[in-house]
């Protein structure tokens, strides 16, 4: 990831599923560009997973620990991943399940914006995901995601431009497959994925955020 400077960085991003797009979203405020969406296909999330499944290892430290006992120790560090957002979640009492209402995502209004009608939110910038660049440095992970701009691209050709990246500590990493699979099985698009030590979407918590 040479050029993950040029990435906006996001902090925090929340995922859901458009019946309406089939794909799957990926929001997030972006420092500097504001609101922005990203729509993520089924192959993309396919290869999301694939990357992050293949660097889990190194990133757990499981190279160091005999293949015979990597389900259980997965299966163990999924579970208090789970157990830390769940615990992070009820911390957190007035935050929305609901991916499209969650208050990190709204920009603060000071005083003397009161009059101001009607209120109006900024433009949403909305991309559709075709490249996923990924790098292991040291305890995180980086995923850095590519795009079109929507619905741009559909009428006029456009190059493939940077959109945002996210750094993963290993406890995140487990929270993002979750939701991702969480999500493509409300999808119902049955993945090829299988993750014995994974929970069940049905015993997972409730949640479409994560903070990092």
């Amino acid at each position: 990831m040479s050029q993950q400077s040029t990435y906006p960085l996001c902090q925090q991003f929340s995922v859901g599923y458009s019946a309406y797009e089939d794909r799957l979203m990926l929001t997030a405020e972006l420092p500097k560009t504001g609101h922005t969406t990203l729509l993520l296909t089924r192959r993309m999330v396919l290869l999301v997973l694939k990357q992050i499944l293949s660097k889990l290892p190194a990133l757990t430290g499981l190279e160091q620990t005999p293949v015979a006992y990597w389900q259980e120790v997965l299966h163990l560090a999924h579970q208090q991943a789970m157990q830390r957002r769940a615990t992070e979640t009820k911390a957190q009492p007035n935050a929305s399940d609901d991916a499209e209402d969650t208050d990190a995502d709204r920009p603060d209004h000071s005083e003397g914006q009161d009059n101001i009608e009607p209120q109006q939110k900024p433009p949403t910038r909305l991309y559709i995901a075709t490249e996923l660049t990924t790098q292991l440095d040291s305890d995180r992970l980086k995923l850095a995601f590519k795009g079109l701009p929507v619905p741009d691209a559909m009428q006029t050709p456009c190059p493939h431009v940077p959109v945002l990246a996210v750094s993963l500590e290993a406890n995140h990493v487990h929270q993002v497959i979750q939701l991702l699979i969480t999500q493509a099985t409300n999808a119902m698009w049955h993945l090829p994925v299988e993750l014995p030590w994974l929970e069940t979407p049905s015993d997972a918590p409730v949640t479409q955020t994560l903070s990092h």
